[in-house]
């Protein structure tokens, strides 16, 4: 399918591949895995911008303590520093909150 997208600026074509097509079906996977959100990393004391971040870009509890901070850095394109940061606080609200109520257990 072809959709044409005009405006002042511009006259460009969306091309939309059909249901049949692997390229959709590899789309359309993509667009329903789930996009969960940590929400216990907004226990962390870290500014709220830095836990969206975190958030989008699918770190939780667990992934942090598990990762150095050079790895959190990298992953997330910020100072190592910041990353340093994230994990000691991380490690601090696991040390002030029973970890069975925090972290899910396999």
């Amino acid at each position: 399918m072809k959709i044409n997208y005009n405006s002042k600026h511009s006259n460009k074509s969306i091309i939309i591949p059909p249901k049949t097509d692997p390229i959709y079906h590899n789309l359309h996977h993509q667009q329903n895995i789930a996009k969960w959100k940590d929400q216990r990393l907004e226990l962390v004391e870290i500014p709220k911008g830095l836990i969206e971040v975190l958030q989008n870009s699918g770190f939780t509890i667990e992934k942090i303590l598990d990762s150095e901070p050079s790895e959190i850095a990298e992953e997330l394109g910020i100072d190592s520093y910041v990353g340093e940061i994230i994990f000691k606080e991380t490690s601090k609200i696991i040390n002030k909150i029973n970890p069975p109520d925090l972290l899910l257990i396999n």
